[in-house]
């Protein structure tokens, strides 16, 4: 299952994407021969260390998971710099409440730092204020290896003093040119006096960045997570830990995050988080397939977007974000084989009833190809006059019962359209059009009560041959002269016309008298209806 959807998602990989899969020790030697792909470049496999030995077993005690961490890109890979805008931001917050820069904030900023588990040591590094409030630590500017040229051993002018400081043993790892213009932007550290080497004074900065290693540290559990959620989920991975994942491959505050086994949903989690934190706008997309969908995975997304503080179960905060999430299902085997309308001989009844364990096989072998016809169907095409209220029965914790299905965006999905525009539905009554010469003519006019006779929807956007698509949704009322009267008034309304070169594709349901045109020799005309392309594109193989 893992190779085939690793095959064909790679081709989905945007030039600047990471594909990023978790494993444990079991099979991460199976996984590693799965991604010898040459489309992708080995970025490095990321060790987790879970700070919690899983003891048990021969040999030695099991603490940590592997990440396999594949790109498009070469370079550098950057962890988001969370902990950075934190130490900025408390730095600045010492600063007002001082009313100002002194010792007191410097002493205040070192005892947080000390304190903060969640720094690095190279973020600890960063432990000087100086007069301007800007955050910075020191480097050495001594070369790594003797330097030959006399102008690498020229020193440096104290500025109080006005005397030569001392000079590294190996010479600056600068040019003179380099230095000076270092000092004037303030970027050297001078001592006392000129007894003292000069050092580099680095500043952090909201820009600044540290290189992801191959080892991340976070001993959180998963379900610390989801208990205070009030959801059960068996086992998952920590927020946090996703969180810093998801920081550093996506390059942008607007990536896509595709996750193929979702489970609990951590990876919706995460984005959310990361979106609440820095203003970003991540989206992602979670695929599942588990029965806790329902359960688990729906519930804590709507939770985590309600509040971000949870105990018991219970929002303990209203510090929610604004968000929006679609979820879409594909029919399960059970909603295929209730759905479907045959029709067989009367002979063949008495046989099933005799032998209960042919009808399955039979209608998957041989009626759905030779006695349908091809007029096997999930879908009623006769029940496409009323299309915003069309039902399936669906199975869900062995229970049948009927649900509204999205046509409208199900036909979307079919037609592989780039959608640009969907207008909300508009209820309308026609009235007799009496200025019309042509008899049976109506005007509609809009009923604001939602309660009128006839309801249309519109979309519009491009295929995936780059043509323009029109898609008109209507109820039908069985009076055909009156629903395609009605039809041609909204068309004229909408200021839409079949002969000119606004849309290249007309989709239509219900039979209709709109004005048609072959737009090639093949017979492809540009007004067509939805029930025959619906029907084409679910079950014609070789056309999808």
């Amino acid at each position: 299952m893992m190779k085939n959807r690793i095959d064909m998602s790679i081709n989905l990989l945007s030039q600047e994407a990471s594909y990023l899969c978790h494993i444990d020790e079991n099979e991460y030697e199976r996984l590693y021969l799965i991604f010898d792909n040459p489309q992708t470049i080995n970025a490095g496999t990321l060790i987790w260390d879970k700070r919690n030995p899983m003891n048990g077993g021969n040999g030695l005690a099991t603490q940590h998971e592997y990440v396999i961490w594949r790109t498009k890109q070469r370079g550098s890979i950057y962890i988001k710099n969370t902990n950075v805008i934190r130490m900025i931001s408390f730095v600045q917050k010492l600063i007002e409440l001082e009313s100002g820069i002194n010792d007191n904030v410097r002493k205040k900023y070192i005892e947080w730092i000390n304190n903060n588990k969640d720094l690095s040591g190279g973020e600890k590094a960063y432990r000087y204020i100086d007069d301007e409030g800007r955050i910075y630590q020191s480097v050495s500017l001594r070369a790594p290896e003797p330097r030959k040229d006399p102008k690498f051993h020229q020193p440096l002018i104290h500025p109080i003093t006005n005397k030569p400081c001392a000079v590294p043993p190996n010479g600056f790892s600068r040019t003179p040119e380099t230095l000076s213009e270092m000092v004037s932007r303030g970027e050297i550290l001078f001592g006392e006096d000129e007894t003292t080497q000069p050092r580099q004074k680095v500043f952090l900065t909201e820009e600044s960045r540290r290189q992801m290693s191959t080892v991340i540290q976070d001993a959180k559990k998963g379900k610390a997570d989801t208990d205070l959620l009030g959801v059960n989920f068996p086992y998952c991975h920590p927020v946090s830990f996703y969180e810093t994942l998801i920081g550093a491959a996506l390059k942008n505050l607007n990536g896509i995050v595709l996750d193929f086994f979702a489970g609990s949903g951590t990876t919706g989690h995460a984005v959310i988080n990361l979106n609440r934190e820095d203003g970003g706008n991540r989206k992602y997309i979670l695929v599942e397939m588990g029965e806790y969908f329902d359960t688990v995975l729906k519930p804590r997304i709507q939770k985590v977007i309600y509040s971000k503080d949870w105990k018991d179960g219970k929002p303990v905060s209203r510090e929610g974000i604004s968000h929006m999430f679609k979820y879409i299902r594909l029919e399960s085997y059970e909603d295929t084989m209730n759905n479907l309308e045959l029709k067989r001989p009367p002979e063949h009844d008495s046989l099933f009833a005799q032998h209960k364990e042919l009808r399955e096989e039979y209608i998957l072998s041989y009626m759905l190809d030779m006695e349908t016809n091809g007029s096997a169907s999930l879908l009623n095409l006769d029940y496409f006059q009323d299309p915003f209220n069309y039902k399936l029965k669906i199975t869900r914790n062995q229970e049948t019962r009927e649900e509204i299905i999205d046509l409208v965006e199900t036909f979307n999905y079919l037609l592989g359209l780039r959608v640009q525009h969907i207008e909300a539905r508009e209820t309308f009554n026609a009235v007799p059009d009496e200025s019309a010469a042509k008899p049976g003519t109506v005007k509609l006019r809009i009923d604001k009560n939602g309660q009128g006779e006839f309801t249309f929807k519109i979309v519009t956007g491009l295929n995936p041959a780059g043509e323009r698509v029109l898609i008109i949704w209507r109820n039908l009322t069985g009076d055909i002269a009156r629903d395609n009267a009605a039809l041609n008034a909204y068309f004229t309304r909408k200021g839409y016309n079949t002969r000119d070169n606004e849309f290249d594709r007309i989709y239509v349901n219900g039979d209709n008298n709109l004005a048609n045109l072959a737009v090639d020799e093949g017979n492809q005309w540009k007004v067509l209806l939805i029930e025959e392309e619906f029907k084409r594109l679910m079950f014609d193989v070789q056309d999808v």
